[in-house]
Formats: C-alpha cells, sequence, structure tokens
C-alpha cells in the first residue's frame, strides 16, 4: 500500500526491495549520449583518498572530539549576530555582536587563523584562502553567515534563545541551524586537518558574510566582486553554501528483516527568483468621526484581497526543473512509495498537469517549488483611534517560480491594483529600476491621494540551474559520490536517540538536485561557476525550527556534516578533473 507523502514521507521498506544503484564510471560529452535520457543516473562512490588522515567516522565516534564541539557551536550561538531588514553601514553599532563573533572565532581556531590568509571585506565580510600548491587547478569555495535571525518574545522559546543550551542530543538557540552549524562546521574541519600537518594543493575558501537574512547586500554583495577580480569569472571549480533539502528517506529501515533505509540527498542547485513589493498610500487625513467611505487602511486591505484572489500563480514543472529528475529519482528507485501515476504523468509532457498533481498530492512545500509564491507580510497604517490614517503602507513578498521572471509578477500586481485606485480616485505611479514598468505613472487621480509601487530592495531572476547529470558534469559526478561514499558508510545515528538499534546494512544514497524556494548569499557568486551547490547536509528529524521558535540541532547531525566537509575537502583536493 502507497504511503501518503509530503516532500519524501518515512515509510516502512519491504525486505524484498531492493535497490540498485548502477555504476557511472564513464563520463562522454552531451553530444554523444544517446537520444534516450537515462532516468536518474547516479555516480559512482568516491573512495576516500589514500592520504594518512585519520577517518571521518572520528568527529562521530570520538566522545572527546564530540564534546569539544558541542561547546564550539554552543558558544558560537550565545553570541546575538542578528541583522534587521534595514541596515545600511557595517560600522552601525547593530553589528557590534559580528565583531565579537568574530573574536570567539579566533579564539576557537587558532591554526586556520594561523596558515590562512584572512581578508575583511567591507569591515565584517570574512574571506580566508587557504592557498594550494597546484594553481593549475581551480579553487573551490564553501560560503556561510555570521548572522542569524532577530527573535520575537524570548519567553516562547524552551530555552533561552542565545544560551546555546547543549542537553547532550539537541543545541539549541538563535543559529544552530542556520546556519552557525555550517560556519563552524567548517572552520572545525579545517582545523582539524591543520592539525594533521594537512596542506592543500588545490585553493580552498572560505567566505563568510554578515547580512544573509537581510539580503546580502553588505556581505555577499561585497565579497563576490573581489573573488571575481581576483580570480576571474568561470574561475571557480563549485561553490557550496547553506540550504538544500537535506537528507530524506523514502522508506525507513526494516528492523525485522534488516534492511537499510533509502536516503536522497538533495543539495538545491537553483534558487527561485524574488521581489518584495512595497505599496505606499498617502490620503488625507482627518478626524474619525467623519470618515469617507473608504479610509486609507480599507482602500489597503482591498488592495490585499484582490492580490490574493485575482489571476493566481499556476504550477509548472518540465524537464529543465530540479524537481523533475528528483520524481525521476524516486519513481526509478522507490516505485512502491510514490503515487501510482507519478510515471507516467513524468512521461506525459504535459507540464502543467503534472506539476498541479504532484503539488496537490505533497502540499504546500512541494507546491511552492513549481510555483511562484505570494505573501502579504508587514502592514501599518494609523496613529489614533480618532484620527483617519494619512500613510498605510503594505510590503508583500514573491519568490518567482522558475518560468517567471520579476516583471511578470509586478505586471500583475499593476494590473490589479490599478482599477482599485481608479475606483478611489487615488494617483498610481510604479518606481522599479530595473523593470520594464519602471518609473511609470500608471494613473491619474486626486493630486492628494497617491499609491507607490516600489521595491524594497533590487528584484531578482531566477538562479542559473547547475548541472545535475554524472554522465556530462564531472565536478556533479564528484561532488555526489563523495556524498554517497559518506552517507552510504554509516548506519543512522539518530535512531539511537529512538532507543532502536540501527539495521546491519548501513543506507543507500540516491542524490538528486532540487530547488529551493529561498535566496542564499550565492545570488552573488553566479559568474564565478556554473557548479553552485545549496546544502546543508542533514537528516530530516536533525534540525527544527528554522526562523521560528526553538530553533534546534542534534549533534549527530552537525558530526554528519562536518565528516562530509572533511571527505569533501581531501576528494576534491588533489583531482584534476579526470574521470577516475
Amino acid at each position: 500500500m502507497k504511503t501518503p507523502l509530503a516532500l519524501l514521507a518515512l515509510a516502512s521498506l519491504p525486505s524484498a526491495f531492493a535497490l540498485n544503484i548502477p555504476s557511472q564510471q564513464i563520463l562522454v560529452p552531451e553530444a554523444e549520449l544517446s537520444s534516450a535520457r537515462e532516468s536518474c543516473p547516479q555516480a559512482e562512490k568516491v573512495a576516500v583518498p589514500n592520504d594518512g588522515l585519520h577517518p571521518a567516522s572520528n568527529f562521530l565516534e570520538d566522545g572527546v572530539f564530540r564534546a569539544r564541539q558541542a561547546k564550539r557551536l554552543s558558544r558560537a550561538v550565545q553570541i546575538p549576530t542578528t541583522v534587521g531588514d534595514y541596515s545600511t553601514d557595517p560600522y552601525d553599532e547593530a553589528f557590534e555582536p559580528v565583531v565579537e563573533f568574530q573574536k570567539l572565532l579566533e579564539e576557537l581556531f587558532p591554526l586556520v587563523h594561523s596558515h590562512a590568509e584572512i581578508d575583511h571585506i567591507n569591515r565584517l565580510g570574512l574571506v580566508f584562502t587557504f592557498q594550494g600548491q597546484d594553481t593549475s587547478i581551480k579553487p573551490i569555495i564553501f560560503m556561510a553567515h555570521q548572522d542569524v535571525v532577530p527573535i520575537d518574545d524570548p519567553a516562547d522559546w524552551t530555552h533561552p534563545p542565545f544560551d546555546g543550551v547543549f542537553d547532550g542530543e539537541w543545541i539549541w538557540g538563535r543559529g544552530s541551524s542556520d546556519c552557525k552549524n555550517v560556519l563552524i562546521g567548517l572552520m572545525s574541519t579545517m582545523e582539524d586537518l591543520l592539525s594533521q600537518n594537512w596542506r592543500p594543493q588545490r585553493t580552498i575558501l572560505f567566505a563568510f558574510g554578515f547580512d544573509e537574512e537581510a539580503g546580502g547586500w553588505l556581505g555577499a554583495a561585497s565579497i563576490a566582486p573581489v573573488l571575481e577580480q581576483k580570480y576571474g569569472k568561470g574561475s571557480i571549480e563549485f561553490i557550496l553554501d547553506e540550504g538544500g533539502m537535506g537528507l530524506q528517506s523514502l522508506g525507513a529501515a526494516d528492523y525485522e528483516s534488516g534492511e537499510a533505509e533509502v536516503l536522497y540527498a538533495l543539495p538545491g542547485v537553483g534558487e527561485k527568483g524574488a521581489l518584495t513589493l512595497v505599496i505606499d498610500l498617502a490620503v488625507p487625513g482627518g478626524h474619525s468621526s467623519i470618515p469617507p467611505a473608504h479610509t486609507g487602511i480599507g482602500i489597503m486591505a482591498e488592495i490585499i484581497y484582490e492580490l490574493e484572489r485575482q489571476d493566481l500563480f499556476t504550477a509548472w514543472l518540465d524537464e529543465t526543473h530540479p524537481s523533475f529528475g528528483m520524481l525521476e529519482c524516486q519513481a526509478r528507485y522507490s516505485p512502491e512509495y510514490v503515487e501510482s501515476w507519478l510515471a507516467s504523468k513524468l512521461a506525459a509532457d504535459d507540464p502543467a498537469a503534472l506539476a498541479e498533481a504532484v503539488a496537490q498530492s505533497r502540499g504546500p512545500a512541494v507546491r511552492y517549488t513549481l510555483q511562484s509564491s505570494q505573501a502579504a507580510d508587514l502592514i501599518h497604517g494609523g496613529v489614533k483611534s480618532n484620527a483617519l490614517p494619512e500613510k498605510i503602507s503594505a510590503t508583500v513578498n514573491y519568490r518567482v517560480a522558475l518560468h517567471q521572471t520579476p516583471d511578470l509578477i509586478l505586471e500583475r500586481a499593476v494590473r490589479i491594483i490599478t482599477p482599485i485606485a481608479e475606483r478611489h480616485n487615488v494617483s498610481l505611479a510604479v518606481d522599479f529600476p530595473g523593470i520594464a514598468a519602471r518609473n511609470t505613472n500608471v494613473l491619474a487621480g486626486g493630486e492628494d491621494r497617491n499609491l507607490t509601487l516600489s521595491p524594497l530592495s533590487g528584484p531578482l531572476v531566477p538562479a542559473p540551474i547547475s548541472p545535475t547529470n554524472p554522465l556530462t558534469s564531472k565536478t556533479w559526478a564528484r561532488f555526489s559520490g563523495v556524498a554517497r561514499s559518506v552517507f552510504e558508510s554509516h548506519p543512522n545515528p539518530l535512531l539511537k536517540s529512538e532507543g532502536r538499534s540501527p539495521p546491519s546494512n548501513t543506507p543507500t544514497v540516491v542524490v538528486s538536485g532540487d530547488i529551493m524556494t529561498g535566496n542564499t548569499d550565492t545570488r552573488f557568486y553566479w559568474s564565478l561557476t556554473e557548479n553552485i551547490y545549496r546544502w546543508s547536509p542533514s537528516r530530516v528529524g536533525g534540525t527544527f525550527n528554522i526562523h521560528t521558535v526553538d530553533e534546534r540541532i542534534r549533534l549527530d547531525v552537525h558530526l554528519e556534516a562536518m565528516m562530509f566537509y572533511y571527505d569533501l575537502i581531501r576528494s576534491f583536493d588533489g583531482w584534476n578533473g579526470s574521470t577516475e
């Protein structure tokens, strides 16, 4: 019986089920491939280099290291490096916690600071350069951000949000899983490598912004041009940042038969675009005892209501969308745990019908990877209960699907809002630099009744999609091969906390790219490489509540991510692009 899905729902895998992942040992140019496209090809696992270093499993198994790593991440969480939407000056006192955080990094990671070339860009942007001995091979970049989102009410939290409580299993606090876990994991991995007298063949860069949660305009936007000027366009082998859909099971382990679970590793290889629409309305004020038929707040409410009702966005899923490949992987390797119609709809060449069927079956989390989203997030207006509001403002955030553009989103908003403004005798102007309808007086109305549409920040088109076919992309083949090797090397460590022993077999990992609904600092790095991966390699159930109350991460998940970083650095270090 098929188990209902959310994205990749947990299910019991029958003992008769066997996953057969073919080895992909020969990479060939796209032109030489047969016309019949292979469904979900998988790269061969990448063997751990014979470099004399300790195995990655030490991070997970060594009690001393585990305790040290819990303390490192806990201390990082204790520094409240929050950032708001309107920060414009890196010297603002609001950024002083970032200065304190960087002092902590110096204390925790002395070898990194003594071996790396360190650049402070726009004061607080951090770039660590570990110069490789072989300058003929492209550098690789690992990214993270130092900032975290603000807290609303600390009283809502089980543990104070900046205490960094470690309860023996979970590390609690703001930033524990977004994304000080990534930053501390990368720094700890490099500190460990350097402690073993390792010296890189390939140049490795750590690039840490400090305002990613506010769009990255001070941090990553300043760092990326410096790197492009130094290394050139297309000069980087790959970039790895936070994000992605982690590691998700489709068919959990069968404990009676000893059958291992199947893990889907889902790095984000693309991002939706973004547009934040600010709607400002100015109308005459006066005493509330003599109101007009519709106050400014009433007009704004009508605008929001119509934006949420009219000409709604539709889903679209064709072969160019990363989720198409992810679904092909499920249909091929987990056919008993997906919709009975999935394979046939994938083959039907009807992107609209496929997208809507998948969206209805799997819910909003999947729907919004396939269609644009719209969310009215902020509204302000009025100063007193007996005074008519004179200035009303609303902010609507859009995440733009791969088959659309910010221009189309704005055109829809203008089309919906124009008749409302006309009905209320309000002048309408569109002030959008970089958008087709920019600086346009759409409608002339009352002289003292004005409505303006403008962006909160620059609109963003959907990101370029990174290659994910191991038959044609050597970089993806090696990256995904390392992921398979690391996560197939040991059973699920989270099962210990559930009081169950893992099956004797280790997991089987299927690697597929997917799309992110949010945006990362990689938005500024597109020119450096076509291979941009957004992936915090954490299992479902290992992190909770990013951007909300009781954010936390399991220590085992944090340590598994370090295992991946450790073997990824080693596996790419001396690799020159050959298929071996």
